[in-house]
């Protein structure tokens, strides 16, 4: 039996130069790439046109949203993206990783939980949480066990998405 990669979308708000999320956002995908569980499809929401969204988590099979908190909130254009998806989210695992603030952005990832509770995706427990002291200047994590909590996110993230594929493709998710 040959087990496909899973489709996995990342989502982050943009992938600028000197930005710290670039930082973070490239680091992850590097780790997802070090995976044989799964595809990466990195979506920049500052580039993709909102109406491109739905069709390419359509498509994936789980999804990791890169983010930053805000005053103890994720972005108001991440909350806009969210919602333009709205169905294609239902039955699909989500993972974390949050920088920002005093907590490493992990208010923002609690807040995000519940809005994608409400859309019947199934988030991760573990998320990823940054400060930007976290990381040297080549872009790798100052704390030497930060690969391998990247690695534990990304197989529980698969653990999920393999049964609730396999699930979606049997039955649609119901209303």
């Amino acid at each position: 039996m040959t087990v496909h990669p899973l489709r996995l979308a990342l989502l982050t708000r943009n992938v600028d130069a000197g930005r710290f999320g670039t930082l973070v956002t490239r680091w992850f995908a590097r780790q997802i790439e070090r995976s044989a569980d799964f595809k990466l499809d990195l979506i920049d929401l500052s580039a993709v046109p909102l109406q491109e969204l739905p069709a390419r988590i359509a498509e994936a099979d789980a999804a990791v949203i890169v983010t930053a908190e805000y005053n103890h909130a994720y972005p108001g254009d991440l909350k806009t993206a969210i919602d333009a998806v709205r169905r294609p989210w239902y039955g699909k695992p989500i993972a974390f990783v949050v920088y920002g603030g005093r907590s490493g952005g992990l208010r923002a990832a609690e807040q995000l939980r519940l809005v994608f509770g409400e859309l019947h995706a199934v988030t991760i427990r573990d998320s990823l949480g940054f400060h930007e002291t976290d990381f040297t200047a080549d872009g790798e994590p100052t704390d030497h066990t930060t690969p391998r909590a990247a690695a534990a996110l990304l197989d529980q993230l698969a653990w999920w998405a393999r049964p609730l594929r396999d699930a979606r493709e049997r039955t649609p998710y119901p209303d």
